[in-house]
């Protein structure tokens, strides 16, 4: 697997509907202890977590679609990629109301099979 497809599951992962979905999304991609981090949450830790993160997330703003637009930046195991958040209904991230809109720049460090270690997020 490669860093580009280890970031496309990441984001199908977001796009999940339900437990099972999201779980084999990040089974492709995550790395067992992997972390996660935003200026929402704190740490992050697993595929168990980060599912249920990702149902949270789906729970606190329903509808919601997350896509990644830039391209992966990547350099010596490290990348970051810009990604959107849409919404039916405003989000109120970190107690900024940002419209149906929330954009984000992502930090992640791959493991040396190209699986996603660590994600610090931020928005904005």
């Amino acid at each position: 697997m490669g860093r580009l497809q280890a970031i496309a599951d990441y984001a199908a992962a977001w796009s999940g509907e339900d437990a099972e979905t999201i779980a084999a999304a990040f089974a492709q991609c995550w790395a067992q202890d992997g972390t996660y981090t935003d200026t929402m949450t704190d740490t992050v830790v697993g595929i168990e977590g980060m599912v249920r993160l990702v149902l949270g997330t789906a729970e606190r703003y329903p509808g919601f679609t997350l896509r990644p637009t830039s391209g992966l930046d990547t350099h010596h195991g490290v990348g970051r990629f810009s990604w959107l958040m849409t919404a039916p209904d405003p989000i109120v991230a970190a107690g900024v109301d940002y419209g149906r809109e929330l954009p984000g720049l992502d930090f992640v460090e791959f493991t040396p099979d190209n699986r996603i270690a660590r994600v610090v997020g931020f928005f904005g």
